[in-house]
This record gives structure tokens, C-alpha cells and sequence, in this order.
């Protein structure tokens, strides 16, 4: 039984939409998903921040040795700044702005673009050692498990990052994640404003600004064991709670304490004698707006690449075939016999002028 042509071109049309459909799914969304060498976002925190005042150690002037608890903001810039195929540069630089100091952090990494891992970068490329760990944001659609791990810039270690709930911010579905850093300083953009040692008799001097227990430890026996100039080392300590995006990976909401302790060694002893660096900031209200609406509008568009645009690529193509089945065939042809059977014989067609009566 012969097939309609139209029959033949609706499901053709079917099966390319179908396919396309599974082609965007499954092709054009993993792309097109991946980090964008466009991608810079901004970032403001603020909070509180202590520093240490160099010219005052040095000068000896204990009693503004530290500038502490004064108003703080930290601006963050992440930026793109090259894409290599699968990987993509990102600068990560923060500001701070804490009295009259101005501080810059900047540090910059190698990332997988799907996984937003980080990667060896490419050959003369700098890059911080960030390898298998998260940096600067999460993935999309980030797992609500322990399965991810942090690069921490201070110590230049990597931490395991804590799944802790589900929470919401500004109207956006977050998982909660925490992370906890404490080793030694390895930031060197940290150890250029830090002394790498102090005259002996300056250390005597800091005595009253130590903590009791710390005091009691620097006894003349122990500072006559020291040498001149003492050497310092720096102990880290970063604690991070992100709420971050379910759909997008956005990071809408951190609250960051970061802590950096000055140490002494005498004899068999380290001893940690007091704060010379700390920052606890969150991200401001208006920035916790900002990240929510682009989480918003990368989740809509997200939600267009991934579901209704493939869906309804498939269910067209469906009906479509479906269509195409159903009218397949032309009508069968009936036989002139059967039609006549039924009535339908051709009647003879009138020559249109009216016939004479007999004579």
C-alpha cells in the first residue's frame, strides 16, 4: 500500500527533532555550561580587621604595635583572563581596606571549566598549586556531600570541605558547606607585610601585649636562649561557611574568619605569642542581592538548556512520528463495480437540449 509523501517528510522532521533535542541535552548544555571567558564578578564583604603596625614594631612603640578591630571591607574581583581549550585562567584578587591601610591578595589559578577544579596550567603559565581542589566558586548543580576539597591560598594546603544542611538566602535555594584551614604561612604576597624576625630585646618589649599563659612561658632564661635578631614564623588559621546556589554553584552568602599568629621558637619550644593578622567579614546585604538575582537568571536560563528546550524538541518529535503513522497511507481506490453496487455509477451526462416528441 503506497505511503503518503507527507507522511514520509513529518517523520523525518520528527526524527531530527528528536535527535535534536537529545543533541542539546547531551551535547550543547556541557558546553555551553562550562566557565565562560567573559566570567567577571565582583564581590564586597565587610567586617572588622587586626593589623599589624611594621613601623611601630620596628620603631618599638608596643602600644600600636597592633591596629586592632577596626572597620574593614574587602573587594573581590574573579576574573577570567585566558581560556586554553578545557582550562581557564581566573585571577582571584581581594582588597582590603581596613583604617588607612589598603592590602591587596591576589592570587591566581588554573581551573577545570566543567568542574571549576583546580588543574596543572599550561606551560609558562603561573599558576597556584590548586590541583583537585576548589578555589574561587563551586561547580553547577553542586553535590550536597563532602565530596569536594579547598585550596587554601594562606597555608597553600588543601582541606576537605564539610557538607553541614540545606538553608535558603535571599529567596535561592543554598547548600551550607564549612571549611577549616590551619598550618603554616606559605602566602608570599602574606609574608612581605609580615617581619621574618625581630630584634631579641623587641620580643621582651611585646611581654605585655601577650596573652598570660604565653607570658609566663618568657623568662629571662628563655629569652637568653634566643638569638639575635629572632627568627619569626607564621601560623595560619582560615574558617569559611559558604551558602551556595543548589541549582547554579554561586556562592550568595560566606562569613570568613582568617587568623595569623606570630611564633617563636626557643630551644625545644614553639612558642605562638599573638595575632598579628586578622579579618572576620561576611558577604554585605547588597552583594547577597547581587549573587541571588545572577543566581536567578542563570538558573532560568539553565532550566531553558536543560529541560524545556530538549523536552519539547522530543515531545514534537514524538507527535510528529506519531502523526506520520497514523496517515500513512493514501485511501484504497474502490473499483467501478463496487461504487455502481452502492449507487454511485456514473450517470449519463445531459447534451443540454431537450428531445423531440415522436411523430
Amino acid at each position: 500500500m503506497p505511503v503518503r509523501r507527507s507522511s514520509i517528510i513529518l517523520a523525518g522532521i520528527g526524527v531530527v527533532l528528536i535527535v535534536l533535542g537529545v543533541l542539546v541535552r547531551f551535547v550543547v548544555v556541557p558546553v555551553a555550561t562550562k566557565l565562560p571567558g567573559s566570567t567577571n564578578l565582583g564581590v564586597t564583604y565587610s567586617g572588622q580587621a587586626t593589623l599589624l603596625n611594621s613601623s611601630a614594631l620596628q620603631s618599638g612603640d608596643t602600644k600600636n604595635v597592633l591596629v586592632a578591630n577596626v572597620p574593614a571591607t574587602v573587594d573581590r574581583r574573579v576574573k577570567v583572563t585566558s581560556i586554553h581549550g578545557d582550562t581557564a585562567i581566573v585571577s582571584d584578587d581581594l582588597t582590603i581596606h581596613a583604617g588607612s591601610q589598603t592590602l591587596p591578595s591576589d592570587h591566581t589559578y588554573a581551573l577545570d571549566r566543567a568542574t571549576l577544579e583546580g588543574v596543572t596550567p599550561p606551560s609558562g603559565i603561573p599558576a597556584e598549586p590548586s590541583v583537585g581542589a576548589l578555589s574561587s566558586t563551586f561547580p553547577i548543580g553542586p553535590e550536597a556531600n563532602d565530596s569536594y576539597r579547598f585550596y587554601d591560598s594562606t597555608t597553600r594546603g588543601i582541606v576537605p570541605i564539610s557538607y553541614t544542611g540545606h538553608a535558603t538566602r535571599d529567596g535561592r535555594s543554598v547548600n551550607v558547606y564549612r571549611i577549616a584551614s590551619t598550618g603554616a604561612v606559605k602566602d608570599p604576597g602574606l609574608l612581605k607585610l609580615l617581619p621574618p624576625s625581630l630584634p631579641k630585646k623587641l620580643i621582651a618589649s611585646l611581654a605585655p601585649l601577650l596573652p598570660t599563659a604565653v607570658r609566663a612561658k618568657i623568662t629571662p632564661a628563655t629569652l637568653a636562649a634566643l638569638p639575635s635578631p629572632v627568627p619569626l614564623s607564621y601560623t595560619g588559621t582560615t574558617n569559611i561557611v559558604a551558602y551556595v546556589d543548589s541549582q547554579t554553584g554561586v556562592p550568595i552568602d560566606e562569613t570568613v574568619s582568617q587568623q595569623v599568629v606570630v611564633n617563636v621558637t626557643a630551644g625545644s619550644q614553639t612558642l605562638s605569642l599573638i595575632p598579628v593578622f586578622a579579618l572576620d567579614f561576611r558577604v554585605t546585604p547588597a552583594s547577597v542581592t547581587y549573587l541571588a538575582n545572577k543566581a536567578k537568571s542563570t538558573g532560568e536560563l539553565l532550566t531553558l538548556m536543560k529541560l524545556i528546550v530538549p523536552v519539547a524538541l522530543v515531545v514534537i518529535g514524538v507527535m510528529l512520528l506519531v502523526i506520520a503513522i497514523l496517515r500513512r497511507h493514501k485511501p484504497a481506490v474502490v473499483p467501478a463495480a463496487a461504487r455502481a453496487a452502492h449507487g454511485d455509477a456514473p450517470q449519463p451526462q445531459s447534451s443540454g437540449l431537450a428531445s423531440s416528441p415522436p411523430q
